[in-house]
């Protein structure tokens, strides 16, 4: 159909059979059938031959302005399809938890901004329940998340790994019975995954330190209360908080010691007022991940900002 309307587009403004033919590279005996089809489908003549140059029917007049508009909407399309296609334009909205957004996207965001400058990026911090939800009802395009997802709906990228620490005040008395176990700047600087099993804390060594953990709608909580759960064991609470920033700055002032993420600490594990474990047992371990529905699919946009994740995870 498109086809058809630039035969007749071009016609139109070359005035010319002769010349619109060799403009669109076929034969005139050819290009002259072709119209003549077309105004044969259409039930009225939109050329007037009888004249030189050729002239509009008054029905050519209004094919002619209709097949204008109809050209331009498919000029925009291609032109946004190539956009996008080229992220050229684009949104894209990534959720995901404040200890994620604030201390692993922002060195990936700032990577894809670079790559992508066109795109529009929406960032929203928020609980890991409440991500799954904007997920669900299609308001954000991406998560970042540790907890399991039923992969039938949901398709998941390893991102990276997640290890709870124990940062204890350094002038708690425990340190004195752990001092092989504390980590050192080296521990930090080579990646956590390689410090031995034998340099690891159980929870079974600090079951007595006074502990400031989160709430417990928190998943980083819940993963703490198994560790405890599985060595049968009542941890010492004397606070509990919001957010792991919290815990974190009131365990540096020495108010109790507080189990965080890696992620939260791998900036500031030189902090002289505490001292940092690594911590043992499966719970101690976790995989985030990026996760959209399967169900609407992936755009360019968030493939590109997958593979810019994968890359500053590796």
């Amino acid at each position: 159909m498109f086809r058809n309307m630039e035969y007749i587009l071009c016609v139109y403004k070359e005035r010319s059979f002769s010349k619109a033919a060799e403009k669109m590279r076929i034969s005139q005996p050819s290009l002259s059938a072709t119209v003549k089809k077309i105004e044969e489908k259409a039930g009225a003549p939109i050329f007037d031959r009888k004249t030189t140059p050729v002239s509009l029917t008054a029905f050519g007049v209004e094919y002619i302005r209709g097949a204008e508009q109809i050209c331009g909407i498919q000029e925009r399309i291609q032109n946004i399809a190539y956009e996008l296609d080229t992220l050229q334009s684009g949104d894209l909205s990534i959720g995901g938890s404040n200890l994620s957004i604030a201390n692993i996207v922002p060195k990936v965001i700032c990577d894809f901004k670079k790559a992508y400058p066109h795109i529009n990026l929406r960032i929203l911090e928020t609980s890991t329940l409440q991500s799954k939800h904007l997920l669900d009802s299609g308001e954000i395009d991406l998560i970042i998340t540790n907890r399991p997802l039923n992969t039938d709906e949901y398709k998941r990228i390893f991102f990276y790994h997640e290890y709870l620490l124990l940062a204890v005040p350094r002038d708690f008395a425990v340190n004195e019975s752990l001092q092989a176990k504390q980590l050192t700047t080296w521990d930090f600087e080579r990646g956590l995954d390689k410090v031995a099993v034998e340099k690891c804390v159980y929870p079974g060594e600090f079951a007595d330190v006074p502990l400031i953990l989160l709430h417990k709608d928190n998943y980083l909580r819940l993963c703490t209360d198994m560790l405890f759960e599985e060595e049968q064991i009542v941890p010492n609470i004397i606070l509990e908080a919001e957010q792991s920033a919290i815990s974190y700055n009131f365990a540096k002032y020495g108010l109790g010691a507080t189990i965080l993420s890696n992620t939260l600490i791998d900036d500031a594990h030189n902090d002289s007022s505490l001292i940092f474990y690594k911590i043992a047992g499966k719970y101690a371990l976790r995989d985030k991940f990026i996760c959209y529905r399967k169900k609407g699919g992936s755009t360019i946009a968030m493939q590109r900002f997958i593979e810019t994740a994968a890359r500053n995870g590796e």
